[in-house]
């Protein structure tokens, strides 16, 4: 009784019985079926074979469309976060300078970029019980979103191409891969001066309390948060799927083959 409790009450023991049952129901069903008409080695090895060769369709149909059980996508990957670009071991970063006012050079551009942005707030905001902050290098600049000013977001860099001048369509973009040259993007911020607390007993003239007006601290430096573009293993995974299942699956093929060669020369040698 305590078992069916267990059971019922943990979800991912209740998936993983569910899965097994099903493997065990399909296949199982699916062998004892080959068994009882082929013999117990032969239905196995049918089994087998069938199995893997539905495996590689599925992983050659995850492989093409990016689907299935996948690898992580593409994200940014902070690699610095500095006052000084000049001093940043990339070129096209070293183009950059700390004047919001002027427009960036060497072909950054300005965009809206919210993911981009989301990286370098997830870098530079860390809480009080943060395991980063006992780091002895570590990016914890502020404790929260509000306490700075992200004055722009650019990147630069990127450009898909493939070699030899093949051309982008709907057939080489599933069967030759395309390169992407480098790509950067960088976040200039500012901190805000402290804000003084609200206090509640100063009321303004419509009667209600009077806020702190949080001015940028022009002072503090510009901080540059680097990031380079991962371009993930999204199709990895499916790519080992659907290749060793190839490889199982022409295994098993080669080993009927070679048993109706065997069974042909029997019946060759007893026809004679």
């Amino acid at each position: 009784m305590s078992l069916l409790a267990l059971v019922s009450w943990d979800p991912v023991l209740t998936g993983y019985l569910a899965v097994l049952l099903a493997v065990l129901t399909l296949c199982g069903g699916v062998y004892l079926l080959l068994a009882t008409n082929l013999g117990v080695r032969l239905g196995f090895l049918v089994a087998w074979t069938g199995f893997w060769g539905w495996t590689l369709i599925m992983g050659i149909i995850w492989w093409f469309f990016g689907i299935g059980w996948v690898g992580h996508g593409p994200a940014w990957e902070v690699t610095h976060v500095s006052t000084n670009p000049k001093a940043v071991p990339i070129e096209l970063v070293q183009e950059l300078d700390n004047d919001v006012a002027d427009s960036p050079g060497a072909g950054w551009e300005v965009v809206i970029e919210a993911d981009a942005r989301a990286t370098a707030d997830a870098a530079v905001v860390c809480s009080d019980i943060d395991p980063r902050r006992l780091e002895a290098v570590n990016t914890c600049l502020f404790s929260a979103a509000t306490d700075y000013r992200v004055h722009r977001v650019m990147r630069v860099g990127g450009e898909r191409y493939r070699p030899l001048g093949i051309p982008d369509n709907t057939i080489t973009q599933y069967f030759i891969p395309s390169r992407g040259r480098p790509h950067y993007a960088a976040v200039q911020l500012q901190p805000y001066k402290p804000s003084l607390d609200v206090d509640p007993n100063k009321l303004g003239d419509d009667g209600k309390v009077v806020l702190p007006i949080v001015e940028l601290d022009a002072a503090a430096p510009m901080y540059t948060v680097v990031m380079v573009r991962d371009q993930g293993n999204l199709r990895l995974r499916p790519a080992l799927v659907a290749i060793f299942s190839g490889l199982v699956f022409g295994l098993g093929c080669y080993h009927l083959h070679r048993r109706d060669q065997a069974l042909w020369a029997v019946r060759d040698a007893a026809g004679s």
